[in-house]
């Protein structure tokens, strides 16, 4: 088993008991910060005193001599002197919570790794045990040297700065995405959210997916992480490159332009591929992933400096075993999802199907209920989002009018937007670059008859 400082348990101890133990709690000490066994009643012992009043020297030993669980222990004066003897004063706590703390991450570590040993000996799921570890030690990693209460100042100090950066700034206190409306209604994407984005096939999930990746790479430098399990590499890239380059390349490849036409788009679009090429978004195409492989390789994205993951599509992760209970996966993968954003503190987006149901009437706007195995998606989600088509004749030029629309926001209102989408060119833009179907939009829906 992993060494101890028994004089540094000792140490600490005294120092709660002369006076200091509001000090010491509030830096996240427990019991698990000491080895030996009669340190964690003494621990015990000084907790239940604070319970009833002033943790001081004299209320602890005359404490030592009633507390009838610690009596029954083997506790007594005699161990409570001795720790007060290893601290001569209340102020040297800080001297002792180091040592304590470092052995107390080693014996988590070395306890860690009996655990893995255990498991490894019963597991059925590889990925799912080395998920697990690395979550574990990935989490030990992260542990803070600061107190909770300091812990709990700074979290005061992120909010005035994220407030103080709203107030300075534009209102987005999260990643920006591009699009000025989902800024405004959703301030950005922020650390540790899950958004989820839904639609039924063909409505442009993934390019819009991909507009923000490459609105993060490329003008913001924001490294991006795509899990894609449907589409290929050179497919992504393809739709990022024409977005990039405002070239249909559908209608290049068909040779719609002439040659001369072609020529000078080529021109165009190998200037354009250093640019994209430079830009930090990690595409990993994998059709059969699961959700505890998925995980281990966000870490890994995220510890090279990734600041976002998304996810196409959310159906699509093996959730593991369940028997071919696909509510039960889909939850398995929604729940794992979340976890991964918090634990690796990005926001993540993943893309989700809708029932078929909702083809029966597409007039419709979709709703929560839509989402296919939707339960644990709504619940697990912080934003979903669906985009949605009033009306299909609101189009000029291969650009349809589409809405997103904010179904479930957990930091604000609902609400939706408009926005278009221009498929010939993959890529979605801002209703104030298309006002032509704005008008459109207006004109139809007023009544027949109505000149106005």
């Amino acid at each position: 088993m992993v060494a101890f400082d028994a004089n540094a348990e000792r140490g600490l101890l005294g120092c709660c008991v002369l006076g200091a133990y509001d000090d010491i709690v509030t830096t996240g000490v427990d019991d698990s910060w000491f080895k030996e066994q009669i340190h964690k009643e003494t621990w015990h012992l000084i907790g239940r005193v604070a319970e009833k009043g002033q943790v001081k020297k004299k209320t602890v030993l005359i404490a030592a001599k009633k507390d009838e669980a610690f009596i029954d222990y083997g506790g007594d004066i005699v161990d409570i002197t001795k720790m007060v003897d290893e601290a001569p004063t209340a102020d040297n706590w800080s001297y002792w919570l180091d040592e304590c703390r470092e052995y107390m991450q080693l014996r988590c570590y070395f306890q860690i790794s009996l655990d893995i040993q255990q498991a490894a000996t019963k597991a059925e799921d590889v990925e799912s045990l080395a998920d697990e570890a690395e979550s574990r030690l990935f989490e030990l990693r992260k542990f803070k040297n600061e107190d909770k209460g300091t812990q709990r100042q700074e979290s005061f100090h992120r909010i005035i700065d994220l407030l103080q950066s709203a107030h300075e700034g534009t209102g987005v206190v999260g990643l920006p995405t591009g699009y000025q409306d989902w800024d405004k209604h959703l301030c950005g994407l922020r650390n540790g959210s899950l958004y989820t984005l839904a639609s039924r096939p063909g409505m442009g999930k993934s390019t819009l997916a991909m507009n923000i990746a490459e609105a993060l790479a490329v003008n913001a430098n924001a490294p991006v992480a795509f899990f894609s399990l449907e589409m290929s590499e050179d497919e992504l890239n393809q739709r990022m490159l024409g977005s990039y380059s405002n070239i249909n390349l559908q209608q290049f490849i068909n040779h719609n332009y002439d040659k001369e036409e072609r020529q000078r788009l080529l021109k165009v679009i190998k200037i354009k591929i250093p640019e994209l090429n430079a830009a930090p978004i990690c595409i990993h195409p994998e059709t059969d992933i699961t959700i505890s492989l998925l995980r281990a390789k966000a870490r890994r994205y995220v510890k090279n400096g990734a600041k976002l993951g998304i996810v196409d599509y959310l159906q699509l992760v093996d959730g593991g075993k369940h028997g071919g209970n696909s509510v039960q996966e889909v939850g398995e993968i929604s729940r794992g999802l979340k976890k991964m954003a918090l634990e690796l503190d990005v926001p993540v987006i993943a893309l989700a199907q809708l029932n078929r149901s909702i083809e029966h009437d597409s007039n419709r706007v979709p709703r929560l209920s839509d989402l296919r195995e939707s339960g644990s998606i709504e619940a697990d989600s912080d934003v979903v989002m669906f985009i949605h088509c009033k009306n299909r004749r609101v189009n000029i030029d291969g650009r349809l009018l589409c809405q997103i629309v904010i179904s479930k926001n957990r930091n604000g209102r609902q609400g939706q937007f408009d926005i278009a989408f221009n498929r010939d060119f993959s890529r979605f833009e801002d209703r104030r670059n298309n006002q032509d179907l704005i008008d459109l939009a207006e004109k139809m829906s007023k009544p027949k008859g109505d000149k106005q």
